[in-house]
């Protein structure tokens, strides 16, 4: 039985999983976090690298956690994800070749990038050509640097780096195909940034990142209502937005959910033109599921105002369907509070699985 860690660099807290693996169970041993400290980490990039090798260390000298096989995982707005055709070849002669192939398609200049791929379908032109689609991944290769000086400055031998929106798939869609391979969304809000993901068959067909987040709401009520932040925070997570049209009333906590439900359909109009677009450009086939996760997901009748809005079914995140949970010195009651934002470090932990 093979023992992974999944760490989640998030805007306002690193998260750790540790899962074990095997033939007919997966196992989630530990699971703790640690918050950062305000713009250590800002639109899914570390800012302040001291601080969050900081948190990282103190996160496992006190929980005591494996230093290898470690999958620590990036979401940022310097990461490109786009659905390309290329020649069939051989995994080998694709990834030496990949460069070339991707050159038009990524916004990133090669010479600046990590690459990687994922095979999505084969298929053959009119004219009788084999082809491949394929999920090709640029990142900055300056992001990819901070993140291992971070883990290096924290004494963590991490195996691999990989897409936060990947792991997401792993934990809540599971590893196994579908019936009927129904194309699904996950919507993971976080502090600065939200990344829709459209999955079928348990693999990723395109990937979002959008600008916001949960402090986008907080900065609504702070600078509408004129709070302090650790006030608008609070009264953010209290209030919530309305499921259905807009609130009146010009009391404090009218105005409250006003301005937030205004941030929410923001948030859902940018989420709706990302479905839209993947559903055009893949023959008008329908998104029939929508997970909602992430730390912002909290926020009270949330979730219901998505599926109103966008005429889907939505639920939350619930990765305990699809693993187990071990002695992981958490109450039940906390397991069930972490299920918005558990899944991405034990997605990553699930990295390189297969069933």
């Amino acid at each position: 039985m093979a023992v992974t860690v999944g760490l989640d660099i998030g805007g306002n807290a690193v998260r750790v999983a540790v899962v074990d693996t095997g033939k007919s169970s997966r196992v989630v041993r530990r699971y703790a976090e640690m918050p950062l400290p305000t713009g250590a980490v800002s639109g899914g990039e570390i800012v302040d690298e001291g601080a969050v090798s900081e948190a990282v260390a103190a996160l496992w000298k006190r929980h005591k956690l494996p230093r290898k096989r470690v999958v620590v995982g990036t979401a940022n707005q310097r990461l490109a994800v786009r659905q390309v055709d290329v020649p069939q070849m051989g995994p080998d002669e694709l990834a030496e070749a990949l460069p070339f192939q991707v050159q038009d398609s990524i916004p990133i200049a090669i010479d600046d990038a990590v690459l990687d791929y994922v095979p999505l379908e084969q298929f053959v032109t009119p004219d009788g050509e084999p082809m491949e689609s394929i999920l090709a991944i640029a990142v900055h290769r300056d992001v990819i640097d901070s993140i291992l000086r971070v883990m290096d400055s924290a004494n963590v031998v991490p195996s691999a780096v990989d897409l936060q929106a990947f792991a997401l798939v792993r934990s809540i869609f599971g590893l196994e195909p579908g019936v009927g391979n129904p194309l699904q969304a996950i919507v993971d809000i976080g502090a600065s940034i939200t990344q829709v993901v459209i999955a079928r068959a348990g693999t990723a067909h395109f990937v979002r990142m959008l600008p916001r987040g949960g402090d986008d709401f907080t900065s609504a009520l702070r600078d509408g209502l004129e709070l302090d932040g650790r006030s608008a925070d609070e009264l953010k997570r209290t209030v919530g937005v309305e499921p259905l049209g807009l609130p009146e009333g010009d009391d404090e906590v009218s105005q409250a959910r006003r301005l937030l439900t205004e941030q929410a359909d923001s948030l859902i109009d940018e989420v709706r033109g990302s479905v839209n677009y993947f559903e055009a450009s893949s023959g008008d086939q329908r998104v029939e599921r929508l997970v909602v996760a992430g730390n912002a997901a909290r926020l009270p009748h949330l979730a219901n105002r998505f599926g109103r809005s966008l005429s889907v079914t939505v639920e939350p995140a619930r990765i305990l369907e699809l693993v187990e949970i071990g002695n992981i010195e958490m109450s039940d009651d906390e397991v069930l509070d972490a299920q918005p934002v558990i899944p991405t470090a034990v997605g990553l932990a699930l990295w390189g699985e297969t069933l």
